[in-house]
């Protein structure tokens, strides 16, 4: 390489030694992991978590939808976060995986009157046609309505049938 290429431009980054250098240093690009450490609650030992983050090959996209969960929970909510795990423990238990809580096994539901007499819906409409075939004509959305929202007095005669 000629010298003169080098008289009038940094050898490093090109730009010209008379050029002012920028007072703003531009934002590197936010990586997963900084994304991840800003969004998790406890800030210890970042170095240490930016190890296990590339050892274990960590995505954001595989990662965040649990912290969500996670950041959600009770247990992270209870006592103003005491018991939030350091995000190297977090990270090293893969507690990212962890299944959670299913929320709708603990709804409980209350019987209906179907499942109470054990009502057959299928056999109930069936009876109900046969019966009441006039009220198909009346109500033709009848077909739809679960055995619950009959009229309580086609609800008795269908009882009555099936008890004889």
């Amino acid at each position: 390489m000629n010298e003169e290429q080098y008289d009038d431009k940094c050898p490093c980054c090109g730009r010209p030694y008379d050029e002012e250098p920028s007072k703003k240093r531009k934002k590197a690009p936010a990586t997963d992991f900084d994304a991840f450490w800003s969004a998790y609650p406890k800030k210890i030992a970042k170095p240490y978590c930016k190890t296990i983050w590339d050892k274990k090959g960590l995505t954001l996209d595989m990662v965040l939808p649990a912290l969500k969960k996670a950041i959600a929970s009770r247990d992270w909510q209870k006592d103003g976060g005491q018991f939030i795990p350091n995000p190297s423990t977090w990270l090293n238990q893969g507690r990212w995986e962890d299944e959670g809580l299913d929320y709708t096994a603990l709804k409980i539901e209350k019987p209906t009157i179907t499942s109470r007499l054990q009502i057959n819906e299928q056999e109930a409409f069936a009876w109900r046609v046969e019966m009441y075939p006039d009220s198909m004509l009346i109500h033709p959305t009848w077909n739809t309505f679960p055995f619950k929202d009959w009229p309580k007095s086609t609800q008795q005669d269908y009882l009555n049938s099936i008890t004889k």
